[in-house]
């Protein structure tokens, strides 16, 4: 598997940027609520539709997304026996599944979920719409088969 840091990182780059598209996606078609820019930046704001809030939350969801969650997901698809499109595809079913079922500990770092300014995400994110952990984990697959397939060309 390659994984020199300049590969993780492009390849994090791409990722990114792909599974941004992916959760807009959801969004635009009004099949979900949820938007990991805007959850990020609720970290440290209390109000989501201010542009302070998304461009924190944009800022944090590149930054980690380059460093960070690739080198994760590097390191699962080594232990998963290397990188390539399949391997990401289940590192991102396995990663998108759990952070589906953590959606409900937002409402307890959210300050915009704390101040009533965004609802409670309920199980599965399912208070955000119905689509909401279908659109976790297409982003996570999308992410994990770009790292993947990135990867196994380095």
């Amino acid at each position: 598997m390659g994984g020199s840091v300049g590969a993780v990182v492009w390849a994090g780059f791409v990722a990114t940027i792909l599974s941004a598209c992916v959760f807009w996606l959801f969004r635009s078609f009004d099949l979900t609520r949820f938007s990991p820019t805007t959850q990020l930046g609720c970290i440290f704001f209390r109000e989501p539709n201010v542009p302070l809030t998304e461009t924190v939350g944009f800022l944090l969801f590149v930054a980690l997304g380059v460093t960070l969650i690739p080198a994760l997901f590097a390191g699962l698809m080594g232990v998963m026996g290397g990188a390539g499109w399949g391997t990401g595809i289940a590192a991102g079913l396995l990663v998108g599944g759990a952070a589906a079922a953590a959606l409900p500990l937002l409402g307890r770092v959210s300050g915009c979920v704390k101040q009533g300014r965004l609802p409670p995400p309920g199980r599965f994110g399912l208070q955000w719409g119905r689509a909401t952990p279908w659109a976790v984990v297409a982003g996570h697959v999308a992410y994990g088969a770009v790292i993947g397939g990135v990867l196994v060309a380095f």
